[in-house]
């Protein structure tokens, strides 16, 4: 992982902030959104990490704190399905660190199981405002605070999909489709924002290496480490990628 690497940081965000979204994880252990939070520290990012345990989020930021040189990290409790929780995020990044460069949008779960015959439309309905309201809401209010950036590039938002989200094929009908709508959600926010100087682009990672995949040894021959979305993911947001968008 970045935090273990003696590799000396490119300093690429110096300067930057940047909010993940379900940046926490039970323990040691080393989630997407932990991952990526420790890379755009690294790389000189100040960062927000938010998630709704604030112990995990708070072991996160000690984790990207851990090194001196890099960006700082700072935690935050947060459910993202409440409009409250997430304007209050942003306004905690411009309070802390005076402006909003990055959102990723990271929050995920498997939510409810079953087809179309058999799912309960209640947790279809709670799963769908984790998976993909949950990223409007965030960009809702990250996005004003974005464009009071200066130069043409205001802001990047990474939302993180799934190729489930392009290739379907998974034994519950929530979750691909939820991945589904990322993608295209993303397509028509990055044609919203793109004249505001905000882009906004999607990772859609195959199986990681994760607590979320606690049983899947059996194919441990196709699953990445996470390295790989979170090298994507934060690829993505650096202003020499402002060529990549939708």
């Amino acid at each position: 992982m970045s935090h273990q690497s003696s590799d000396p940081p490119s300093r690429s965000f110096e300067g930057k902030v940047a909010i993940v979204t379900g940046a926490g994880c039970a323990g040691d252990g080393i989630g997407n959104g932990r991952a990526i939070s420790i890379m755009l520290a690294d790389e000189g990012c100040d960062v927000v990490c938010l998630d709704r345990d604030l112990s995990w989020a708070a072991k996160t930021a000690e984790m990207a704190n851990s090194r001196p040189g890099r960006g700082k990290a700072l935690a935050a409790q947060g459910d993202v399905t409440s409009a409250a929780d997430c304007e209050a995020v942003v306004k905690l990044a411009l309070e802390n660190f005076g402006r909003l460069d990055i959102l990723v949008n990271n929050v995920g779960i498997a939510g409810a199981s079953g087809t179309a015959v058999d799912v309960d439309m209640e947790q279809w309905t709670s799963s769908l405002n984790v998976n993909v309201s949950s990223m409007v809401l965030m960009a809702k209010y990250a996005v004003p605070a974005m464009v009071k950036n200066e130069g043409e590039q205001k802001g990047a938002i990474i939302n993180m999909g799934s190729v489930a989200g392009l290739k379907g094929g998974t034994p519950h009908l929530l979750y691909p489709t939820s991945k589904g709508a990322i993608v295209n959600m993303t397509r028509a926010m990055a044609a919203h924002h793109a004249k505001d100087g905000i882009r906004v682009n999607c990772v859609c990672p195959g199986m990681l290496y994760t607590p979320m995949i606690p049983h899947a040894r059996w194919i441990t021959g196709v699953i990445l480490p996470v390295d790989a979305g979170t090298t994507a993911a934060v690829g993505i947001g650096m202003d020499k990628s402002a060529s990549v968008n939708g």
